[in-house]
């Protein structure tokens, strides 16, 4: 499946790599997320920044504990059970925390 969308989310676009079971979940604050992830930067090498895979640890999330990246919690609560997906994010959409 490979399915190219807006999420109503300035500046994101998700694309579905391998489709998910059952409707989306609706998490509850305090639900604890289990996921592995990719960070890559959009240039022609695609260079990877951090991958939980390689390192062999999922990252969890808890929904509703401010998460240092809010937008982790949208993306994540877009997602079906079992599914891969690509999210492109403009760094209009993409907020840290500068250590300075």
């Amino acid at each position: 499946m490979d399915k190219t969308m807006l999420l109503n989310m300035e500046g994101v676009k998700k694309t579905i790599v391998h489709g998910g079971s059952d409707d989306l979940p609706r998490f509850i604050t305090g639900t604890k997320v289990s996921f592995h992830f990719r960070t890559m930067l959009c240039d022609e090498d695609r260079t990877v920044l951090d991958d939980s895979k390689k390192v062999g640890v999922p990252m969890e999330v808890v929904i509703g504990n401010m998460f240092k990246l809010e937008i982790w919690e949208s993306l994540l609560c877009s997602m079906r059970v079992g599914e891969v997906a690509e999210f492109l994010c403009d760094v209009i959409a993409v907020a840290w925390e500068r250590p300075w």
